[in-house]
């Protein structure tokens, strides 16, 4: 009896090494993505980030960094793609961004024959396991992880930072006529929460909703962010100085961003984190 149960304890230590040996050998066989393209400049970003750059062979307009995405072949733009470029370039994967690419533009991609890789990073933790993720379908799961892991851990420690700072109502405007916000589930309204920020207009139910300038007088927050490109930032700047009664204007709290750091969902994005919680800690000193 004891010698077989002996004998089935060998057998169960083998059969789990045989496993083991299985799995790694299914991992190191599946096929590496060699050629990728990517259907949006925040995704372009997040393929650098996974270590893959090196495997990029095409991208969409406007994908501008990091420099070396600059002289890769363009594919059209997010919402007009050129099929037949994207053909020549034979591409083993394509990454695709759900919420921008159009939904016909996929389906003939598919149609086509094509390996795509469909997502959205509509979160701030959404940012760190698609890095992992491109570099787990890449191969390039050493330095995804530990770009992964790095920004976790700067988010993770702004929010342990912030979690009990009195709160800063903000206003993001993300573009004019008509006057573009976010909600409370965007990116850029979670990033605003990770330095003790509350959004404003965080309760509407569009991603993107519209406002009217007496919605924000209403609210009148603590501080105004621009986004939007640089040309249209002092233009945005001198139309709400003029509102005096507003708090932010009376304290001096509207701040242009950088739009291609705040309207990425990227590495870039959560970088700049720390600069973000620093102008919110101004306005809470002067309260």
């Amino acid at each position: 009896m004891w010698f077989k149960l002996m004998n089935f304890k060998k057998l169960s230590i083998y059969s789990f090494l045989i496993s083991l040996l299985f799995t790694s050998w299914a991992a190191q066989a599946e096929p590496a993505a060699k050629r990728i393209i990517s259907l949006a400049p925040s995704l372009t970003e997040l393929v650098y980030s996974a270590g893959a750059g090196d495997q990029l062979v095409g991208v969409v307009n406007y994908s501008d960094y990091p420099e070396a995405a600059l002289s890769l072949p363009i594919v059209g733009s997010y919402n007009a793609l050129n099929f037949e470029v994207i053909m020549q370039l034979k591409p083993d994967l394509v990454l695709a961004w759900q919420s921008g690419n159009r939904p016909q533009d996929l389906d003939r991609l598919e149609r086509l024959g094509l390996n795509l890789l469909i997502r959205d990073t509509q979160g701030l933790d959404a940012i760190p396991n698609l890095i992992e993720e491109i570099g787990r379908v890449s191969q390039q799961t050493q330095t995804a992880r530990t770009e992964a892991k790095r920004l976790r851990e700067q988010l993770n420690q702004l929010r342990k930072h912030y979690q009990d700072a009195p709160k800063v109502r903000v206003f993001y405007q993300v573009w004019h006529q008509p006057t573009i916000t976010i909600n409370g589930e965007q990116f850029i309204s979670q990033a605003i929460e990770v330095c003790g920020g509350t959004n404003v207009f965080a309760d509407l139910s569009a991603l993107a909703p519209h406002v009217n300038r007496e919605a924000v007088i209403q609210q009148n927050p603590d501080m105004i962010l621009l986004g939007g490109l640089d040309h249209v930032q002092q233009q945005w700047l001198a139309e709400w100085q003029k509102i005096a009664q507003l708090k932010a204007v009376k304290n001096g709290h509207i701040y242009p961003l950088n739009a291609d750091h705040f309207q990425r969902p990227t590495a870039r994005l959560i970088d700049a984190l720390d600069n973000l919680c620093q102008l919110m800690d101004k306005a809470r000193a002067q309260d």
